[in-house]
């Protein structure tokens, strides 16, 4: 359980990243908002995302996996809609804007995991 709320709070912090830093990308909600926000995007990542990488793996491979870049800009925009559908004040200005958070989020997530993710 400690591992879940773990990844939890790291996606949380990686998702205010990308917030703060990403040009296009804005947040208008609180905190809770946030949360939820964050567990639709492990639920997205968890349900939606490994159906898209099999069904690119061609794409994938032919990309020296460069193609995941966008599959996980792809997945950030289904969580944009998730946001939008139940107003929880997540918004992304162009895809341009959502593929660069997308970056980021992947980015500060890999370097917070290897610094706290095995920990617990």
């Amino acid at each position: 359980m400690l591992g879940l709320v773990t990844r939890l709070a790291i996606n949380a912090m990686a998702m205010l990243a990308a917030i703060q830093f990403v040009d296009g990308l804005t947040f208008t909600g609180h905190w809770a908002s946030l949360l939820f926000i964050t567990i639709a995007m492990a639920v997205v990542n968890a349900a939606i995302k490994p159906l898209a990488t099999l069904f690119s793996m061609p794409l994938v491979i032919l990309s020296l996996g460069l193609f995941i870049l966008l599959i996980n800009a792809l997945m950030l925009s289904v969580v944009l809609f998730v946001s939008d559908v139940f107003h929880l004040g997540l918004f992304s200005a162009d895809f341009s804007a959502t593929f660069v958070a997308a970056l980021v989020i992947s980015l500060v997530s890999w370097l917070l995991t290897a610094l706290f993710g095995d920990a617990a």
